[in-house]
């Protein structure tokens, strides 16, 4: 009878490990499926700052090759003719303007360049806690397979000892 107390003790704390295991299963997926809303998230974020950022190189290389015309015709008119101060003043601004425009573009491409590092850093510590839960979940398949093992075991002896038993007459 003593056995059968121990027997039912241990099915019964097997039982609650199973429990546990399976809410940590659960918990773990949960935020599993958390960091990979997370990381969609993130990753059409990126997305849109490369396309941002992708248009403002393109804008660069207009706002250079422009740039790099008026340069010509500043040079040009110097060469060329003379008295035409105001001109090449308006010229000037308008150079120093898309220079300004230049720089503008340059910093707000740091600054998504950047944001980007950063993005990949998430994305390098989201993928470290995917590949940690992973494992950690191979660990919990391979004790839920011992368990199930050792739950045989004892239903193999629960029959023996019921075999055995049986046998006894019973008490009235």
């Amino acid at each position: 009878m003593k056995t059968f107390k121990v027997t039912t003790l241990i099915i019964t704390l097997l039982l609650a490990v199973i429990a546990g295991n399976t809410w940590l299963q659960l918990s773990m997926q949960k935020e599993i499926a958390e960091n990979s809303k997370r990381l969609k998230t993130e990753l059409i974020s990126s997305a849109a700052k490369s396309k941002k950022m992708n248009d403002q190189l393109a804008t660069i290389a207009q706002l250079r090759e422009q740039t790099n015309r008026l340069n010509a015709k500043v040079t040009q008119i110097q060469r060329n003719t003379s008295g035409l101060n105001r001109e090449l003043t308006e010229l000037d601004q308008v150079v120093a303007s898309i220079a300004q425009r230049v720089n503008t573009i340059g910093t707000n491409t740091g600054a998504t360049y950047q944001d980007l590092k950063q993005i990949e850093a998430s994305l390098n510590a989201s993928i470290a806690t995917l590949q940690s839960i992973q494992q950690s979940n191979q660990q919990i398949v391979h004790t839920l397979s011992a368990m199930k093992s050792i739950q045989g075991e004892i239903n193999a002896n629960l029959r023996k000892m019921n075999e055995k038993t049986a046998v006894l007459p019973e008490k009235k």
